[in-house]
């Protein structure tokens, strides 16, 4: 069988997910349980880059460390922003354990790169023209390219709110604001980039258990060192999501499936590839269920 893999990013994290965090730390995570702790009782901890990001990648191994024992390598992994802290993890360019303390790390360096007050929103429905000629009216960027008409920007929310307001006078089909306070994937992360590459200059090279492909350009990367250097680069240039799913598709998988809260990466899979099987572990109430899925296709 091939098996492509999917790692979903921040915004789809609820409770359930927080619980199933906790199990992966009493499995060798304790760190997520002190990110948990320092948050308790701040409003939207569960929102927070400190809390979010090494509990989603918690949440996010703890499923691939029950299905990796069974399912086959797969023919290549990509993960939408944070996500591809897993897909590397996923295919072995560092441990779990490493993987949360530089979740831990990435958090801290975006928080201290981004100024408050920032946002992203959702553009479906509108031109990249269009959309560019709005976003340098209000002095925002493009963070993530989902589809020809599918668009995020992120930038200081006062700009958001008049982009918005221009956006759906232009006819846009809709638009909506995640659950993020971090501009992702712009310039203005670039100081988080540079300190995150030399944070992962720590980790030794080697050759992938399978390829990862960047979620700026969808380029496969074989190898730890040039997979952990684009690892950096995407938290502050934009994300070309759209064409790692053309290249997923042309892969050929038998089957796609998205790992982690939500299947937000499943649904867009499934409309340009209405052919391939694919869904999200989210989709299903237990792993058994979701290995007995995958089981009808070999």
């Amino acid at each position: 069988m091939r098996l492509a893999l999917l790692f979903s990013g921040q915004g789809g994290q609820r409770a359930e997910h927080w619980r199933q965090a906790e199990a992966s730390a009493a499995c060798g995570f304790p760190a997520v349980l002190a990110e948990r702790d320092r948050a308790e009782g701040c409003e939207g901890a569960i929102t927070r880059n400190s809390v979010a990001q090494p509990m989603i990648f918690a949440h996010q191994m703890l499923i691939w460390r029950q299905l990796s024992a069974v399912l086959p390598h797969p023919i290549c992994v990509a993960g939408y922003s944070l996500g591809e802290m897993a897909a590397c993890c996923a295919a072995g360019a560092f441990s779990g354990d490493e993987g949360i303390r530089l979740c831990i790390e990435r958090a801290r360096l975006m928080d201290e790169a981004a100024p408050s007050g920032n946002g992203m929103l959702a553009v479906i429905g509108l031109s990249r023209d269009l959309v560019e000629q709005v976003t340098a009216d209000f002095d925002l960027a493009i963070a993530i390219v989902n589809g020809d008409r599918h668009f995020v920007v992120a930038g200081l929310c006062d700009g958001l709110v008049l982009a918005e307001a221009r956006f759906h006078d232009l006819g846009a089909v809709r638009l909506a604001r995640l659950p993020v306070e971090t501009p992702s994937h712009t310039p203005v992360l670039a100081a988080a980039s540079a300190g995150f590459a030399k944070r992962l200059l720590q980790i030794p090279d080697g050759r992938l258990l399978c390829p990862v492909l960047s979620a700026i350009d969808a380029c496969a990367n074989q190898r730890v060192r040039p997979a952990l250097d684009a690892l950096a680069r995407q938290i502050s240039q934009p994300m070309n999501w759209a064409l790692c799913m053309e290249v997923i598709r042309e892969l050929c998988p038998d089957v796609v499936l998205e790992i982690g809260p939500g299947n937000a990466l499943a649904r867009l899979f499934a409309e340009i590839a209405p052919h391939i099987r694919v869904r999200a572990s989210d989709d299903f109430r237990s792993i058994d269920g979701l290995l007995a899925w995958i089981g009808r296709f070999g």
